[in-house]
């Protein structure tokens, strides 16, 4: 299943406004690694993981009741429905990140 957001993702941190002085002359800018990439590409990797092994179980229930192998067809449209769901979630998501992406590549312009 996808992560789901918190209230605590979504809000920005406490900005001040002051004036920001000048570099220091003789001193190179510190250069600090981002922090958090590690886990925001496990969590992706997690839920995209997630979407494909509810597609492989969608999958496989659909052939085990077209096999007659199973005879429940309710738990069957259930997986699916919940498959089908969660790959159009990632869908939305993947599409509103392109346009995000698309609308900053205009501002630049």
């Amino acid at each position: 299943m996808v992560a789901a957001i918190r209230p605590s993702m979504l809000t920005l941190p406490d900005v001040t406004t002051s004036k920001v002085a000048g570099p220091v002359p003789g001193t190179a800018p510190a250069v600090s690694e981002p922090t958090g990439g590690s886990d925001f590409t496990k969590q992706l990797r997690d839920a995209l993981s997630e979407v494909n092994d509810s597609q492989a179980a969608a999958h496989r229930a659909s052939d085990e009741y077209a096999r007659g192998n199973q005879n429940d067809l309710h738990g069957t449209m259930i997986t699916m429905t919940e498959a089908d769901i969660k790959l159009r979630l990632v869908s939305n998501v993947r599409n509103r990140v392109l346009e995000a992406y698309r609308e900053v590549m205009r501002m630049g312009s």
